[in-house]
Protein backbone atom coordinates (compact mmCIF):
# COMPACT_ATOMS: atom_id res chain seq x y z
CA UNK A 1 0.00 0.00 0.00
CA UNK A 2 1.37 3.40 -0.99
CA UNK A 3 2.22 5.79 1.83
CA UNK A 4 1.99 9.59 2.00
CA UNK A 5 4.83 11.31 3.85
CA UNK A 6 5.34 14.76 5.31
CA UNK A 7 8.47 16.65 4.25
CA UNK A 8 11.69 15.67 6.00
CA UNK A 9 12.67 18.00 8.89
CA UNK A 10 15.77 19.03 6.93
CA UNK A 11 16.66 18.81 3.22
CA UNK A 12 18.89 15.90 2.26
CA UNK A 13 21.45 15.79 -0.56
CA UNK A 14 22.37 12.46 -2.16
CA UNK A 15 25.94 12.68 -3.44
CA UNK A 16 27.13 10.59 -6.39
CA UNK A 17 30.75 10.42 -7.48
CA UNK A 18 30.11 8.89 -10.92
CA UNK A 19 27.65 11.37 -12.37
CA UNK A 20 28.77 10.59 -15.93
CA UNK A 21 26.68 7.42 -15.72
CA UNK A 22 23.52 9.38 -14.87
CA UNK A 23 23.44 12.56 -16.98
CA UNK A 24 19.63 12.60 -17.03
CA UNK A 25 19.56 13.21 -13.27
CA UNK A 26 21.29 16.54 -13.85
CA UNK A 27 19.32 17.59 -16.91
CA UNK A 28 17.15 20.56 -15.88
CA UNK A 29 14.85 19.91 -18.85
CA UNK A 30 13.87 16.52 -17.42
CA UNK A 31 10.61 16.90 -15.50
CA UNK A 32 9.78 13.24 -14.86
CA UNK A 33 11.40 11.11 -12.20
CA UNK A 34 13.09 7.92 -13.39
CA UNK A 35 11.20 4.76 -12.46
CA UNK A 36 13.55 2.48 -10.46
CA UNK A 37 11.91 -0.59 -11.98
CA UNK A 38 13.09 0.48 -15.43
CA UNK A 39 16.73 0.55 -14.31
CA UNK A 40 17.41 -3.13 -13.61
CA UNK A 41 20.24 -3.32 -16.16
CA UNK A 42 21.94 -0.14 -14.85
CA UNK A 43 21.87 -0.72 -11.09
CA UNK A 44 25.10 -2.59 -10.39
CA UNK A 45 27.47 -0.65 -8.13
CA UNK A 46 27.16 0.18 -4.45
CA UNK A 47 26.51 3.80 -5.35
CA UNK A 48 23.70 2.82 -7.70
CA UNK A 49 22.12 0.35 -5.25
CA UNK A 50 22.19 2.69 -2.27
CA UNK A 51 22.35 6.27 -3.54
CA UNK A 52 20.61 6.34 -6.93
CA UNK A 53 17.75 4.04 -5.90
CA UNK A 54 17.22 5.69 -2.52
CA UNK A 55 17.16 9.15 -4.06
CA UNK A 56 14.68 8.09 -6.76
CA UNK A 57 12.34 6.28 -4.37
CA UNK A 58 12.26 9.23 -1.96
CA UNK A 59 11.93 11.73 -4.80
CA UNK A 60 8.91 9.81 -6.06
CA UNK A 61 7.33 10.60 -2.69
CA UNK A 62 7.98 14.30 -3.37
CA UNK A 63 10.28 14.56 -0.39
CA UNK A 64 12.77 17.41 -0.05
CA UNK A 65 15.77 15.49 -1.40
CA UNK A 66 18.21 16.44 -4.14
CA UNK A 67 21.13 14.87 -5.96
CA UNK A 68 24.56 16.41 -6.45
CA UNK A 69 28.13 15.71 -7.47
CA UNK A 70 29.38 17.67 -4.48
CA UNK A 71 28.85 17.70 -0.74
CA UNK A 72 26.62 20.55 0.37
CA UNK A 73 28.21 22.51 3.22
CA UNK A 74 26.06 22.66 6.33
CA UNK A 75 23.56 20.06 5.12
CA UNK A 76 22.81 16.36 5.51
CA UNK A 77 24.55 14.43 2.73
CA UNK A 78 24.08 10.73 1.95
CA UNK A 79 26.90 8.98 0.10
CA UNK A 80 28.23 5.50 -0.67
CA UNK A 81 31.05 5.13 1.86
CA UNK A 82 32.95 3.02 -0.68
CA UNK A 83 33.23 6.24 -2.70
CA UNK A 84 34.11 8.45 0.26
CA UNK A 85 37.65 9.23 1.37
CA UNK A 86 39.44 11.28 3.98
CA UNK A 87 40.68 13.52 1.17
CA UNK A 88 37.09 14.68 0.65
CA UNK A 89 37.40 16.60 3.95
CA UNK A 90 33.68 16.39 4.65
CA UNK A 91 33.74 17.92 8.13
CA UNK A 92 31.52 20.79 6.90
CA UNK A 93 28.68 18.40 6.01
CA UNK A 94 26.69 15.95 8.13
CA UNK A 95 27.51 12.64 6.44
CA UNK A 96 25.33 9.54 6.28
CA UNK A 97 27.42 6.78 4.72
CA UNK A 98 26.01 3.63 3.11
CA UNK A 99 28.56 0.99 4.07
CA UNK A 100 27.50 -1.92 1.86
CA UNK A 101 30.16 -4.65 2.32
CA UNK A 102 32.94 -2.16 2.98
CA UNK A 103 34.72 -1.28 6.20
CA UNK A 104 33.16 0.85 8.99
CA UNK A 105 33.43 4.45 7.67
CA UNK A 106 34.51 6.24 10.83
CA UNK A 107 34.46 9.67 9.16
CA UNK A 108 30.67 9.42 8.74
CA UNK A 109 28.25 10.83 11.32
CA UNK A 110 25.81 7.96 10.68
CA UNK A 111 26.29 4.67 8.86
CA UNK A 112 23.66 2.58 7.11
CA UNK A 113 24.56 -1.12 7.36
CA UNK A 114 23.02 -4.01 5.42
CA UNK A 115 23.57 -6.65 8.09
CA UNK A 116 22.62 -6.50 11.78
CA UNK A 117 25.95 -8.08 12.72
CA UNK A 118 27.50 -4.73 11.71
CA UNK A 119 25.54 -2.74 14.29
CA UNK A 120 28.46 -1.68 16.46
CA UNK A 121 27.38 1.75 17.71
CA UNK A 122 24.31 3.94 18.20
CA UNK A 123 25.08 5.70 14.92
CA UNK A 124 24.90 2.43 12.94
CA UNK A 125 21.44 1.87 11.43
CA UNK A 126 20.30 -1.34 9.74
CA UNK A 127 18.35 -0.95 6.49
CA UNK A 128 18.07 -3.87 4.05
CA UNK A 129 18.87 -3.52 0.37
CA UNK A 130 16.13 -2.28 -1.92
CA UNK A 131 14.40 -5.20 -3.65
CA UNK A 132 15.82 -5.96 -7.09
CA UNK A 133 14.44 -3.30 -9.48
CA UNK A 134 12.11 -4.61 -12.17
CA UNK A 135 12.08 -8.10 -10.67
CA UNK A 136 10.22 -10.62 -12.83
CA UNK A 137 8.83 -13.38 -10.58
CA UNK A 138 8.81 -17.06 -11.39
CA UNK A 139 5.96 -18.12 -13.66
CA UNK A 140 3.20 -19.69 -11.59
CA UNK A 141 2.49 -22.23 -14.31
CA UNK A 142 5.84 -23.87 -13.56
CA UNK A 143 4.23 -25.26 -10.42
CA UNK A 144 6.69 -27.49 -8.56
CA UNK A 145 8.88 -28.13 -11.59
CA UNK A 146 12.60 -28.18 -10.80
CA UNK A 147 14.65 -27.91 -13.97
CA UNK A 148 16.76 -24.78 -13.52
CA UNK A 149 18.95 -23.76 -10.58
CA UNK A 150 20.48 -20.28 -10.77
CA UNK A 151 23.25 -18.25 -9.20
CA UNK A 152 22.61 -14.51 -9.49
CA UNK A 153 26.04 -12.91 -9.55
CA UNK A 154 29.54 -13.01 -11.00
CA UNK A 155 30.70 -16.59 -11.60
CA UNK A 156 33.89 -16.04 -9.60
CA UNK A 157 31.76 -15.53 -6.47
CA UNK A 158 30.20 -19.00 -6.64
CA UNK A 159 32.47 -21.48 -4.87
CA UNK A 160 34.39 -23.52 -7.42
CA UNK A 161 32.88 -26.86 -6.38
CA UNK A 162 29.48 -25.56 -7.43
CA UNK A 163 30.56 -24.50 -10.91
CA UNK A 164 32.71 -27.52 -11.73
CA UNK A 165 31.90 -29.85 -14.65
CA UNK A 166 31.34 -32.67 -12.15
CA UNK A 167 28.72 -30.67 -10.25
CA UNK A 168 26.91 -29.73 -13.45
CA UNK A 169 26.96 -33.34 -14.66
CA UNK A 170 25.45 -34.64 -11.41
CA UNK A 171 22.74 -32.00 -11.59
CA UNK A 172 21.96 -33.02 -15.15
CA UNK A 173 21.46 -36.59 -13.96
CA UNK A 174 18.73 -35.17 -11.73
CA UNK A 175 17.23 -33.31 -14.67
CA UNK A 176 18.50 -29.92 -13.48
CA UNK A 177 20.60 -27.32 -15.31
CA UNK A 178 22.85 -24.78 -13.58
CA UNK A 179 22.53 -21.18 -14.73
CA UNK A 180 24.90 -18.38 -13.76
CA UNK A 181 23.48 -14.89 -14.30
CA UNK A 182 26.72 -12.94 -14.04
CA UNK A 183 28.10 -9.91 -15.84
CA UNK A 184 28.11 -10.90 -19.53
CA UNK A 185 30.40 -8.97 -21.87
CA UNK A 186 27.49 -8.57 -24.25
CA UNK A 187 23.77 -8.64 -23.73
CA UNK A 188 21.62 -7.63 -20.76
CA UNK A 189 22.24 -8.59 -17.14
CA UNK A 190 19.51 -10.99 -16.04
CA UNK A 191 19.68 -10.55 -12.27
CA UNK A 192 16.07 -9.37 -12.28
CA UNK A 193 14.50 -12.21 -14.29
CA UNK A 194 13.38 -15.24 -12.25
CA UNK A 195 10.61 -16.26 -14.65
CA UNK A 196 12.03 -19.72 -15.43
CA UNK A 197 14.25 -20.16 -12.35
CA UNK A 198 13.20 -23.00 -10.05
CA UNK A 199 15.86 -22.79 -7.32
CA UNK A 200 18.32 -20.09 -6.27
CA UNK A 201 21.82 -21.19 -5.30
CA UNK A 202 24.34 -19.00 -3.44
CA UNK A 203 27.44 -20.47 -1.78
CA UNK A 204 30.55 -18.30 -1.42
CA UNK A 205 33.86 -19.31 0.13
CA UNK A 206 34.29 -16.18 2.23
CA UNK A 207 36.35 -15.71 5.36
CA UNK A 208 34.19 -15.67 8.48
CA UNK A 209 34.70 -11.93 9.04
CA UNK A 210 34.14 -11.04 5.40
CA UNK A 211 30.87 -13.00 5.43
CA UNK A 212 29.69 -10.89 8.37
CA UNK A 213 29.31 -7.78 6.19
CA UNK A 214 27.35 -9.38 3.33
CA UNK A 215 23.61 -8.69 2.87
CA UNK A 216 20.68 -11.11 2.71
CA UNK A 217 19.68 -9.79 -0.73
CA UNK A 218 19.87 -13.11 -2.57
CA UNK A 219 17.46 -14.61 -0.05
CA UNK A 220 15.07 -11.66 -0.02
CA UNK A 221 14.93 -11.42 -3.80
CA UNK A 222 14.31 -15.17 -3.99
CA UNK A 223 11.37 -14.74 -1.61
CA UNK A 224 9.96 -11.91 -3.71
CA UNK A 225 10.39 -13.97 -6.89
CA UNK A 226 8.69 -17.04 -5.42
CA UNK A 227 11.78 -19.24 -5.79
CA UNK A 228 13.09 -21.51 -2.96
CA UNK A 229 16.75 -20.90 -2.11
CA UNK A 230 19.75 -23.11 -1.31
CA UNK A 231 22.22 -20.91 0.55
CA UNK A 232 25.58 -21.07 2.27
CA UNK A 233 26.02 -20.48 6.01
CA UNK A 234 26.26 -16.68 5.94
CA UNK A 235 25.26 -14.57 8.96
CA UNK A 236 22.83 -12.37 6.98
CA UNK A 237 20.85 -15.40 5.81
CA UNK A 238 20.78 -16.96 9.28
CA UNK A 239 19.76 -13.62 10.76
CA UNK A 240 16.59 -13.65 8.64
CA UNK A 241 15.76 -17.30 9.20
CA UNK A 242 12.58 -17.94 11.15
CA UNK A 243 11.75 -21.48 10.01
CA UNK A 244 13.04 -24.32 7.83
CA UNK A 245 10.75 -23.05 5.06
CA UNK A 246 12.79 -19.85 4.65
CA UNK A 247 15.65 -21.59 2.81
CA UNK A 248 17.78 -24.73 2.84
CA UNK A 249 21.35 -24.27 4.06
CA UNK A 250 24.02 -26.08 2.05
CA UNK A 251 27.82 -26.23 2.20
CA UNK A 252 28.66 -29.04 -0.24
CA UNK A 253 27.54 -30.20 -3.69
CA UNK A 254 26.20 -33.36 -2.08
CA UNK A 255 23.90 -31.29 0.13
CA UNK A 256 22.61 -29.53 -2.99
CA UNK A 257 21.87 -32.88 -4.66
CA UNK A 258 20.03 -34.06 -1.54
CA UNK A 259 17.99 -30.84 -1.40
CA UNK A 260 17.03 -31.16 -5.08
CA UNK A 261 15.97 -34.79 -4.58
CA UNK A 262 13.95 -33.82 -1.49
CA UNK A 263 12.07 -31.04 -3.23
CA UNK A 264 11.48 -33.13 -6.34
CA UNK A 265 10.04 -35.96 -4.25
CA UNK A 266 7.92 -33.62 -2.13
CA UNK A 267 6.29 -31.03 -4.42
CA UNK A 268 4.08 -29.96 -1.54
CA UNK A 269 7.19 -28.92 0.40
CA UNK A 270 8.36 -26.91 -2.59
CA UNK A 271 5.02 -25.07 -2.68
CA UNK A 272 5.14 -24.44 1.07
CA UNK A 273 8.56 -22.80 0.65
CA UNK A 274 7.22 -20.64 -2.17
CA UNK A 275 4.19 -19.53 -0.13
CA UNK A 276 6.33 -18.88 2.94
CA UNK A 277 8.81 -16.83 0.91
CA UNK A 278 6.07 -14.66 -0.57
CA UNK A 279 4.78 -14.01 2.95
CA UNK A 280 8.26 -13.13 4.24
CA UNK A 281 8.77 -10.83 1.26
CA UNK A 282 6.02 -8.54 2.54
CA UNK A 283 8.53 -7.07 5.01
CA UNK A 284 10.93 -6.09 2.22
CA UNK A 285 8.79 -4.24 -0.28
CA UNK A 286 9.91 -0.90 -1.73
CA UNK A 287 7.23 0.82 0.35
CA UNK A 288 8.60 -0.74 3.55
CA UNK A 289 12.14 0.37 2.62
CA UNK A 290 10.92 3.90 1.88
CA UNK A 291 9.41 4.01 5.37
CA UNK A 292 12.67 2.79 6.91
CA UNK A 293 14.63 5.52 5.13
CA UNK A 294 12.07 8.15 6.06
CA UNK A 295 12.19 7.10 9.72
CA UNK A 296 15.99 7.29 9.69
CA UNK A 297 16.26 10.70 8.01
CA UNK A 298 13.40 12.26 9.99
CA UNK A 299 14.42 10.64 13.30
CA UNK A 300 17.98 9.76 14.42
CA UNK A 301 19.71 11.60 11.57
CA UNK A 302 17.62 14.76 12.04
CA UNK A 303 18.28 14.70 15.79
CA UNK A 304 22.02 14.18 15.29
CA UNK A 305 22.15 16.91 12.67
CA UNK A 306 20.37 19.36 15.00
CA UNK A 307 23.11 18.90 17.62
CA UNK A 308 25.85 19.00 14.95
CA UNK A 309 24.63 22.42 13.77
CA UNK A 310 25.44 23.86 17.20
CA UNK A 311 29.09 22.87 16.98
CA UNK A 312 31.84 25.19 15.81
CA UNK A 313 33.82 24.51 12.66
CA UNK A 314 36.95 24.06 14.78
CA UNK A 315 35.33 21.29 16.82
CA UNK A 316 34.05 19.62 13.65
CA UNK A 317 37.54 19.68 12.14
CA UNK A 318 39.08 18.30 15.32
CA UNK A 319 36.59 15.44 15.45
CA UNK A 320 37.13 14.71 11.76
CA UNK A 321 40.89 14.42 12.37
CA UNK A 322 40.34 11.90 15.15
CA UNK A 323 37.83 9.95 13.08
CA UNK A 324 40.27 9.87 10.17
CA UNK A 325 42.70 7.80 12.23
CA UNK A 326 39.98 5.26 13.04
CA UNK A 327 38.92 5.30 9.39
CA UNK A 328 42.40 4.32 8.19
CA UNK A 329 42.70 1.55 10.78
CA UNK A 330 39.26 0.16 9.85
CA UNK A 331 40.22 0.13 6.16
CA UNK A 332 43.42 -1.83 6.77
CA UNK A 333 41.67 -4.26 9.12
CA UNK A 334 38.88 -4.97 6.63
CA UNK A 335 41.35 -5.59 3.81
CA UNK A 336 43.22 -8.07 5.99
CA UNK A 337 40.02 -9.83 7.12
CA UNK A 338 38.82 -10.19 3.55
CA UNK A 339 41.96 -12.10 2.59
CA UNK A 340 42.89 -13.83 5.84
CA UNK A 341 40.92 -16.09 8.13
CA UNK A 342 38.96 -19.31 8.29
CA UNK A 343 36.71 -20.13 5.32
CA UNK A 344 33.83 -22.40 6.41
CA UNK A 345 32.95 -23.66 2.94
CA UNK A 346 36.37 -24.93 1.92
CA UNK A 347 37.45 -25.56 5.51
CA UNK A 348 40.72 -23.73 4.86
CA UNK A 349 42.53 -20.89 6.60
CA UNK A 350 44.26 -18.24 4.52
Amino acid sequence: MAIDLLPLPYPVTFVIRHSERWPELFDSSETSILDPNSLHSRIQSNEECWIILTYLYLKQKHLNVSISEKFTPGQICVVSSLDLGIQDRTFNSFIVGCRSDGFPPAICNFTVVQNKVCLNSKTDIFIPHWPQPGLIPRMKERGSTIENIVFKGGEINLYESFRSPEFKQELEKLGVTLRINGRPETGPIMWHDYSTDDLVLAVRDLTEKDAMVKPASKLVNAWIAGVPALLGPEPAFREQRQSDLDYIEVKTPQEVFEAVKLLKSQPELYQKMVANGLKRAEDFTAEKMIQRWYDLLSGPVADGYKHWLKRTQVSRMAEFSLRSIKHKIASRTATYNRLHGYRPISGTRT
